[in-house]
């Protein structure tokens, strides 16, 4: 029998208005006590008052009505995660009461929470800090509430600490008040009325770069100490997005101000707590003279997407958790949009077109993808779907819509849904429908076919010169997208076209059936481009004829970065499902001898690394190596290894790109400069410029020995800052002797690594095809101890499971794969197990059908750099 799922979902009957609530940790102890008093409103009668709790342990707990105190005896629910408070007594109706509770717990290591981190102090000694994360449903784990998005409530809190240390939380700091016994109370304003989840307290030292902005909020970057300075870019990253983003919502942020903190052990990237916005190191400072043009990129986009979410997310907040992506979707777009108004000259869209919206379309040709809406109930489910659907889908149909309907007509209808629901919660609906108001469209009719059903088309474009279009479901799966192309009642989408003709003029189209006729061009003459600088959520297979003039226009240099990642991602997704043959794509590559933007040799050399990935060991794979060293070697010619000064961004990341790729692939004279510069770094470690290190360091390890290997160990035991550090890591995972590889995931689960960090080790070590063997039985193995740490949930869990799981391409594979997590469950990774077994039967397939193909075609490829 299913489990009755409206049991992880409180009863109605009791609404918290207000909490009073006082944490006391103690990080040398990792043990906390507290004592909350919340004010609740109650609507029926009854005898219990239930709540979300997990592990903790009630102490007392009483209701206060009129001046008397009840006593209320617990009975803890731990299935469903839930305590039940109840009294001897009938509670009313249209009654208030005040219910005290006192209750203890364990400052864990789950990265979720109320948990401990810990970090080297300046003098060497080890500290620990006391931190808080909520989402999706932990702020259970601190403390007893009712935490569901919808259950919103002020809230008072007061952190009872060590006097020598810094408490942070959402709102300024009241008053302090030193004890006795060598505590302080450190009480804070009272919130604006939020969601559970939002809550925050971080508790440690802390020394910080602060500013204010011209409207007079204070902004301030905290750091543990001896690192405010690597702050500076973050704080002025925030102090110059806030006026910014006050201006496109027509709502001021709303808070006092607004604390940037970097937490050295934390499971996502970032949080965006109201108020005290908390950050992976890495995801927050920069070190000066030692961060690569990445870093910059990566600091800046999680800025700012947790600045954006002060108002999508914690001013109006979705109901439930199926309604995720109105928060992250937003947030994911909304992120680049920021980004790109403060550094125009980066080409965020395409950086977005080639590392979100690229991955978001590989994840949604699946089958067991999921709606963007998608029904949870659980704990686990809800940590499901922080994926790729929910933020970089959420993102790319938000970004796609805002072109269809005008960028001004789209801001106005989005200030409109703010104001209307701030402080509240909202729907999807609730959002289609003020665009709607907005714009005079049926902005909701158009977007459900897209966030209620799984997937997206690929358009099947007739010749002429209006062609006859055809809409059917697509699928990465050949056998899958065999049966889509069959079916006649196929799901069709509500099709948000821009094309452009043979004399560049470019029209808008709105294909809202399974097949429509395109209309004639204004100016006469032939459609050429369906999917004008990539921005619908859709693939186009052309005629032949089509295809051929578009790779005519991508040698010719006429059509746009964006435009040429489209057709080049487009191919390659063709290929694997099987309506045009893999070789194909090789062959297409040839257009792109004189591409010179990185976004498009991202994508290019992403898709040849899944195509070494399928033939790793097997006919024809040191071809493939030849292959690509023939195809990059010109562009990184062009580049050089020197970085001239002013560099542009996209140079600074296609350069670092094309040299480790001609690294692995095995073109000695990069190696060979490669070691040379590596030596030097040995003994002068700033003459190789941040941008270069981690290219070099990877290549000169997949070559290395068990000597380099120590070196590089050693290098990551005294690296200056996470940065560094997880460059050391990358190197260690990317060697090409086995029992090296084995030593690295070893080290994965030891003091070197932090918890945060493993997962990426071990997946990086899955994605070498050294090691891909190798990852899954170290998995297999310390399967328990990986569960203990990830099963919380979130993007962990996900990654590490996909990581050593989806690179097989044998029946006998996924069998072995099936059968493991058949007797291993992991509840927080069903769809991503699903997801593994699918992808490892696709590559099966892929493989089966290509082998021969790619393997003749790279025996007598040509020049990939002439045609």
């Amino acid at each position: 029998m299913s489990p009755d799922l409206s049991l992880y979902q409180l009863p109605r009957d009791i609404r918290p208005e207000h909490y009073e609530l006082l944490l006391a940790p103690d990080p040398e102890t990792s043990r906390f006590e507290g004592e909350v008093r919340i004010t609740v409103d109650i609507y029926r009668d009854t005898l219990e008052f239930v709540l979300n709790s997990v592990d903790l342990k009630i102490l007392e707990a009483a209701a206060e009505i009129d001046g008397f105190d009840f006593p209320l005896r617990a009975e803890m629910d731990s299935e469903h995660e839930r305590v039940i408070l109840r009294g001897s007594r009938l509670f009313e109706a249209e009654s208030k009461a005040v219910l005290r509770i006192r209750f203890a717990g364990t400052l864990n290591d789950l990265l979720a929470g109320f948990y401990r981190s810990t970090f080297t102090g300046p003098d060497g000694s080890t500290e620990v800090i006391a931190t808080t994360q909520f989402e999706a449903t932990d702020a259970r784990r601190a403390f007893p509430c009712w935490d569901e998005p919808s259950v919103k409530a002020t809230f008072r809190l007061t952190a009872r600490i060590p006097a020598p240390l810094v408490a942070l939380s959402n709102m300024p700091i009241e008053s302090e008040e030193v004890l006795r016994d060598g505590r302080k109370d450190v009480a804070f304003r009272v919130t604006p009325r939020m969601s559970t989840y939002l809550l925050h307290l971080t508790v440690g030292r802390f020394e910080c770069v602060a500013g204010r902005t011209p409207e007079g909020v204070d902004v301030a970057v905290w750091t543990t100490p001896g690192r405010r300075e690597e702050g500076i870019f973050a704080r002025d990253i925030a102090i110059r997005l806030l006026p910014w983003y006050n201006s496109y919502f027509g709502i001021s942020y709303p808070l006092p101000k607004m604390d940037l903190v970097a937490i050295p052990d934390f499971a996502a990237g970032a949080m965006e707590n109201w108020g005290v916005l908390t950050y992976r190191e890495t995801a927050l400072l920069v070190p000066a003279g030692e961060s690569s043009a990445r870093t910059l990129q990566r600091v800046a986009i999680v800025v700012a997407h947790e600045m954006a979410h002060q108002w999508f997310g914690d001013l109006v907040t979705m109901a439930w958790w199926d309604d995720l992506w109105l928060n992250e979707g937003f947030a994911s777009w909304m992120e680049v949009k920021a980004v790109d108004h403060l550094f125009p000259e980066w080409g965020m869209w395409e950086l977005f077109e080639a590392e979100d919206m690229v991955e978001a379309m590989d994840l949604d040709a699946l089958r067991s993808s999921h709606p963007i809406e998608v029904e949870v109930r659980n704990p686990h489910e809800i940590n499901e779907i922080f994926d790729a659907i929910s933020y970089m889908k959420g993102g790319s149909l938000i970004r796609m819509l805002e072109r269809f309907l005008g960028p001004e007509t789209f801001r106005k209808g989005i200030s409109e849904y703010l104001s209307k629901y701030a402080y509240q919660n909202a729907s999807t609906a609730d959002l289609w429908n003020a665009l709607g108001r907005s714009s005079g469209q049926d902005v909701r009719t158009i977007m459900e076919s897209w966030t209620r059903q799984t997937g997206y088309p690929v358009l099947l474009a007739g010749d002429g010169p209006s062609p006859v279009l055809r809409q059917v479901p697509f699928f990465v799966h050949p056998a899958l997208m065999g049966e889509a192309l069959s079916k006649k009642d196929a799901p069709a989408w509500n099709v948000m076209m821009n094309l452009s003709d043979d004399k560049g003029e470019a029209q808008s189209f709105l294909m809202n059936g399974r097949t429509a006729d395109l209309p004639r061009p204004a100016g006469g003459g032939r459609w050429r481009n369906l999917n004008v600088g990539h921005v619908g959520f859709y693939r186009v297979l052309y005629p032949d004829p089509m295809r051929d003039e578009l790779l005519g226009d991508v040698r010719a240099g006429v059509l746009s970065a964006s435009d040429r990642l489209g057709i080049e991602n487009d191919l390659f997704a063709l290929g694997r499902s099987g309506l045009a043959p893999l070789k194909d794509y090789l062959e297409a590559l040839r257009a792109f001898r004189s591409e010179r933007r990185y976004t498009v040799w991202a994508d290019i050399v992403g898709n040849l690394d899944w195509i070494d990935g399928l033939m790793a060991f097997g006919a024809g794979w040191d071809l493939l190596a030849a292959f690509v060293a023939r195809l990059c070697r010109p562009a990184f010619d062009r580049a050089g290894w020197e970085i001239p000064e002013g560099e542009g961004h996209q140079e600074r990341l296609l350069r670092s790109l094309l040299l480790v790729t001609l690294g692995i692939s095995g073109d000695r004279g990069i190696l060979d400069e490669a070691c040379r510069r590596f030596d030097r770094f040995l003994s002068d470690r700033k003459s190789l410029p941040p941008d270069l290190r981690l290219a070099v360091f990877r290549t000169v390890a997949r070559r290395g020995d068990a000597g380099l290997h120590r070196t590089f160990v050693g290098l990551a035991g005294k690296a200056g800052s996470q940065e560094e550090k997880n460059r050391y890591l990358s190197a260690l995972a990317s060697f090409g002797d086995a029992a090296l590889l084995r030593e690295t995931l070893e080290l994965s689960l030891s003091d070197l690594v932090r918890i945060q960090d493993t997962v990426g080790v071990v997946s990086q070590v899955a994605a070498n095809p050294h090691g891909r063997e190798l990852a899954w039985t170290f998995f297999t193995e310390r399967f328990d101890t990986f569960r203990h740490r990830y099963e919380a949930g979130g993007f962990a869990l996900q990654r590490l499971v996909r990581s050593v799981s989806a690179e097989f391409r044998s029946e006998a594979d996924r069998e072995r794969v099936r059968a493991f997590f058949g007797e291993h469950p992991l509840e927080g990774a069903k769809r991503t197990i699903d997801q593994a077994l699918e992808t490892i039967e696709l590559r099966t397939l892929v493989w089966e059908r290509e082998k021969e193909g790619l393997s003749s075609f790279l025996g007598n490829p040509g020049e990939p750099g002439r045609g």
